[in-house]
């Protein structure tokens, strides 16, 4: 399970603080990005504006063999904004869509918790809303394990887990290159690991 950051963790156990914000994330063939939040504002989240749009996520659950089901989310269809999109590309069936949690931080820009990839197996709608079903990771396409004791930054470039949000079009996967681009805390490496091994 990805770790939160320490501003998520304070934020989570704050009794009385601002809520996780759901954002979604649908990248189309056409390279067309479309962005939505639960919430009644646009934010912006890195390199991204979110749009305020009635989302309602259902729950993961586990089938009686452990298995991950697929998850329900829902999207108001009253504006019917989504529909072109959805017909010229056959419902967005195999689509990519991402799902992230975010917060307001303490110095007043919007963070990403923890975010998740899943794809779209099935759409349906009517005139008030939108369904789709969610399948997760297709263990085929799954590295196990996900992530290896290695000097090298692991994270895709400008990925979420990376947060790079600079005007640099390349990343070296080294330390030195994330400090250089003032982003060494996000490193997705083990910097201290020893690339030589001695045996005794």
């Amino acid at each position: 399970m990805r770790s939160l950051s320490p501003d998520a963790v304070l934020e989570k156990n704050k009794l009385y603080g601002n809520p996780f914000i759901l954002c979604i994330r649908l990248p189309l063939p056409d390279s067309q990005i479309i962005t939505l939040c639960q919430y009644d504002k646009e934010i912006q989240v890195g390199d991204f504006t979110y749009y305020p749009f009635p989302i309602h996520v259902g729950v993961i659950k586990e089938s009686n063999k452990g298995e991950l089901t697929e998850i329900p989310i829902q999207i108001s269809n009253v504006a019917q904004e989504l529909i072109p999109y959805i017909e010229q590309y056959d419902g967005l069936v195999g689509q990519t869509v991402y799902l992230l949690w975010v917060f307001e931080n303490s110095s007043g820009e919007y963070e990403i918790a923890i975010w998740d990839k899943f794809q779209i197996t099935s759409c349906s709608y009517d005139e008030k809303v939108i369904n789709f079903n969610l399948g997760h990771y297709n263990l085929l396409d799954v590295l196990i394990p996900q992530r290896k004791v290695i000097e090298q930054c692991q994270w895709e470039f400008k990925s979420p887990e990376c947060g790079y949000t600079g005007t640099d079009t390349t990343c070296g996967k080294t330390f030195w290159d994330c400090i250089q681009k003032g982003n060494e805390k996000r490193f997705g490496g083990f910097p201290t690991i020893q690339t030589n091994r001695i045996y005794l």
